[in-house]
């Protein structure tokens, strides 16, 4: 029933979508009359003083010094308008430099390492739909599209935060950048916003202890399963001057898009999450914040059946909890000004607190190595307006300072620009 369901909203609306950035943009959008190609892409340097296992030593990370480099990743952008009120949109993300084949070491298996051959990179068709604009209140999308749970799938292009790597928190819980399948309505009402989507749903094969429901987002095989539909709704206001409010709801089960579903046909894994964010930006200073909060229905069965899956799936097959849970501010300040190049200087601080095991469902062991707070400084350099230098400072510290704390250096050159208008 469900799944003729949503075929039948698939096939009633074949014609629709589009994106900024922002994600909710109901109007056609008129930066550009024809086309438009562009791109936004990061470099990123890290210098570490933690060794790469936090699991094998009951203090966490041992001391180490090391230091990587990561192109994390360069996304293509194209849009095109069919006419007047049909607008096509595309993005094409490669990660850490592509695909191939890499050998990767996985600690995270239960407290020991394995040796596991995984993609060296990835290239992700990370939108792919048409939107159809019937008013500026009403407007319909249809394809693959963003996710905007949490204020960084809201505002997901490197010039919106601050730090080299994107949150943390976030990172830690939700697919980043998450982008699904289906149909999304959306539209602008005076100083409000809304997008509510219909998407394919996660499979819980992929919910672990440390990314909580991150690998749970399909993708491993070939064909994606909507037979556990999701829900997502994500509203905006800007009733006060230089000020975004945002709320987002997520809402789906997750048992029925595994690989094997007769295993969990007497469960639902029913995931919830709920987010609210905010932004502030005047000519100088800029304030943002963030809180995520989320449920899994029948965690502890969950956790019991991944354990038995096949190795070959490379999941994590480790505890899920009922409960994950980030929060998050950051606040900058332009102390120069800006001039007519578009040069500025911001330097910020941020605080993140993020647990992926916040509660724990019967017997699974609440592991307190997920408990993390992160203090950040650093600065950003606009060259122009969407060219940034970043420089970062990070002190992690883990289950509240008990176990090893962590630093991290990080340099970063980031951009986004639309080459081509027309």
């Amino acid at each position: 029933m469900r799944l003729t369901f949503t075929l039948l909203m698939l096939l009633c609306v074949f014609k629709m979508n589009a994106q900024s950035t922002s994600i909710i943009r109901s109007d056609v959008n008129p930066e550009y009359d024809s086309y438009r190609f562009g791109a936004y892409g990061e470099l990123l340097f890290q210098q570490m003083d933690y060794g790469p296992n936090r699991y094998a030593h009951e203090d966490g990370a041992p001391k180490d010094n090391r230091s990587v480099v990561d192109l994390p990743r360069l996304v293509l952008e194209f849009n095109y308008k069919l006419r007047k009120d049909i607008e096509f949109v595309t993005e094409i993300e490669f990660e850490h430099g592509g695909t191939g084949a890499g050998l990767e070491l996985e600690y995270e298996e239960m407290g020991e390492y394995e040796m596991e051959v995984e993609k060296a990179g990835e290239v992700v068709l990370e939108q792919f739909f048409i939107k159809k604009s019937f008013s500026r209140a009403f407007n319909v999308k249809i394809g693959h599209m963003l996710v905007p749970i949490g204020i960084t799938n809201a505002r997901h292009l490197p010039t919106q935060f601050f730090t080299t790597v994107r949150p943390e928190g976030e990172m830690s819980m939700l697919p980043l950048t998450w982008h699904e399948t289906g149909i999304s309505f959306l539209g602008d009402y005076r100083r409000w916003s809304y997008e509510l989507q219909l998407i394919n749903g996660l499979d819980a094969n992929g919910f672990s202890s440390a990314n909580w429901i991150v690998d749970g987002k399909q993708g491993i095989f070939e064909t994606i399963k909507i037979t556990d539909p999701a829900v997502v709704l994500r509203v905006e206001n800007k009733r006060i001057n230089n000020l975004n409010l945002g709320a987002g709801f997520y809402y789906g089960n997750s048992t029925a898009n595994t690989a094997k579903p007769e295993k969990m046909k007497h469960i639902t894994g029913a995931v919830s999450i709920f987010n609210l964010d905010f932004a502030y930006q005047n000519k100088r200073a800029v304030i943002r914040g963030n809180f995520v909060y989320g449920n899994i229905s029948d965690s502890e069965e969950i956790s019991k059946i991944n354990r038995s899956i096949s190795t070959n799936i490379q999941y994590s097959r480790t505890p899920v909890a009922q409960n994950a849970m980030t929060y998050a501010i950051e606040a900058g300040y332009n102390v120069f000004g800006e001039n007519s190049e578009g040069e500025k200087l911001i330097p910020f601080v941020r605080y993140d607190y993020y647990n992926t095991m916040q509660h724990t469902a019967g017997s699974v062991f609440k592991d307190a190595r997920y408990k993390r707070e992160v203090f950040t400084v650093g600065a950003n350099y606009f060259l122009m307006e969407n060219l940034c230098l970043k420089v970062d400072y990070s002190s992690r510290k883990i289950d509240s300072g008990n176990l090893n704390t962590e630093h991290t250096f990080g340099l970063g050159l980031v951009f986004n620009h639309w080459f081509i208008k027309k």
